[in-house]
């Protein structure tokens, strides 16, 4: 369930930018974290550091895009909260007596410190692996929407590339590249991060097992 809850916002921008757009999406990705929150809060009676840092994160880079309809910063967000995530879980190893995942999991599981230390190291390149799978998709997308503009010098930047009707183009493959690159960061945005961090699970229960006796 808070598997289903975590990915809640990702997946309302992914339906809200197949039929509306990015900008409607950036809009409504706020809104829906902003929900994220206060359901956990009611849920546990406090607020996830995770989900603060990426509201944070979300409206500073989502604000920025909206302000100067540039979807960089958007787009650069996602490496961006992987990247910070990974830095504090490898980070938490020399700072405390227990690991972040150690301090957030340690009372449903009881590990030895070394496994500890190996799944925090595991979870810490798997972020930043997305992050860079996600940069992947991001210079793509960046890169083909910078061939438009540059050749297509009729087209107004700041506008949607949904809204674009490519066949009436001077630029047409220019344009559906840009628009096909676009698409894909997006489906990698939900598709992608949700498949990646549940391969991340899937290993982490797999190794874990072997430690875990049945009650």
């Amino acid at each position: 369930m808070k598997f289903l809850l975590d990915f809640f916002p990702i997946a309302l921008f992914f339906i809200v930018y197949k039929t509306m757009g990015l900008y409607a999406a950036i809009y409504a990705m706020i809104g829906a974290t902003a929900l994220q929150m206060l359901i956990t809060r009611l849920q546990t009676g406090k607020f996830e550091k995770t989900h603060i840092i990426t509201f944070g994160l979300l409206v500073v880079f989502g604000g920025i895009t909206l302000a100067v309809k540039d979807p960089a910063f958007i787009m650069w967000k996602v490496s961006v909260l992987y990247v910070v995530f990974a830095l504090a879980l490898i980070m938490s190893m020399w700072i405390g007596e227990k690991t972040l995942l150690q301090r957030m999991l340690g009372k449903e599981m009881e590990l030895p410190s070394k496994v500890w230390h190996q799944l925090t190291w595991f979870w810490g390149l798997g972020f930043s692996g997305i992050a860079l799978v996600n940069a992947y998709y991001v210079d793509a997308a960046l890169g083909a929407r910078e061939n438009l503009f540059t050749n297509g010098t009729t087209l107004d930047s700041k506008i949607e590339l949904t809204e674009l009707n490519c066949s009436t183009t001077t630029v047409e493959q220019l344009c559906l590249a840009a628009q096909q690159s676009e698409e894909a960061w997006v489906n990698f945005k939900l598709f992608g991060t949700m498949g990646l961090t549940f391969v991340l699970i899937i290993i982490t229960v797999i190794f874990i097992s072997k430690y875990i006796k049945e009650k």
